[in-house]
């Protein structure tokens, strides 16, 4: 059975998809996982880090995105066909990463946005994509969500599809503020979907400090983020902390191919790898 595991915050700017698309591609490559990353955000950012715009442009004019599940409940039509939509083999090392799909977003997403809300109602909506995952049939090891930066109905189908959800944050003021919040909503949702499957639940795995600075106020609020955790009032932290380096900015630019991931993250591999490890010894 595959670990589903949702990426979430509410903050953007935060590093969320980059942090994403990393683990997904050393799990797949280093490790040899079946991974399928699943991009929920109508920004499509995760979309474009693993394909070209022309080829993710062919997929959205074929209906054969995320976008058309959702409107196919919105239009009362069946046209969105998980099997056709995932693009196999994804990613600018090498020919693509044979272990790596990615189910594409659109941001013709942002037009239906309303509509989905309102057709939640009583969270009749949220199981489409678990069911979805049905149809795939065990393929993967693991599948990765990124969610918008909001808590509506799109990215509550991603929180019920999933067993676990990763908060990154960076280290400031603004992107720490909305910390409790995250996982106070989250809570809240899981009690209200546990009326409906008693069965469900969703762990927190834990809260990944990203694009840390060594220098104030970086280092005091990293202090108190750990002091939270030991007290229990947040999610544990990772151990591993991503550093703001220009390596791991680098990757948001798919036309910059490699032949290798080592090649690709240069001497950052290693702590990109110890929060993969990380990662799947909690799971």
């Amino acid at each position: 059975m595959a670990k589903v595991i949702s990426f979430i915050n509410l903050k953007g700017g935060v590093g969320k998809t980059t942090l994403l698309v990393t683990t997904a591609e050393v799990l797949a490559c280093e490790h040899n996982k079946k991974v399928l990353v699943i991009d929920l955000d109508p920004q499509t950012n995760a979309t474009v880090l693993l394909i070209s715009q022309e080829r993710w442009k062919k997929a959205n004019e074929n209906n054969r995105t995320i976008h058309q599940l959702f409107l196919d409940k919105v239009e009362g039509t069946t046209a969105f066909d998980i099997n056709k939509s995932i693009i196999k083999g994804v990613s600018n090392i090498g020919d693509g990463i044979s272990n790596l799909d990615l189910l594409p977003s659109s941001i013709d997403l942002i037009d239906i946005y309303d509509k989905v809300s309102g057709l939640n109602y009583n969270n009749n909506l949220i199981k489409i994509l678990k069911e979805q995952l049905e149809i795939l049939d065990n393929q993967y090891d693991y599948i990765l969500v990124d969610c918008p930066p909001n808590l509506g109905a799109i990215t509550m189908c991603g929180i019920y599809m999933s067993q676990y959800y990763i908060i990154p944050v960076i280290a400031d003021t603004l992107s720490t503020y909305g910390l409790n919040q995250v996982i106070r909503k989250i809570n809240e949702k899981a009690r209200e979907i546990k009326r409906i499957e008693d069965t469900y639940s969703i762990k927190p795995l834990g809260i990944v400090i990203n694009r840390y600075r060594d220098n104030k106020p970086y280092t005091s609020i990293k202090a108190g983020l750990e002091l939270k955790s030991k007290n229990r009032e947040i999610p544990k932290l990772f151990e591993t902390v991503i550093y703001n380096r220009s390596t791991i900015s680098n990757i948001c630019d798919y036309s910059e191919s490699e032949n290798t991931i080592r090649g690709k993250y240069k001497k950052e591999f290693s702590t990109i790898d110890n929060l993969v490890k990380e990662i799947i010894e909690r799971c």
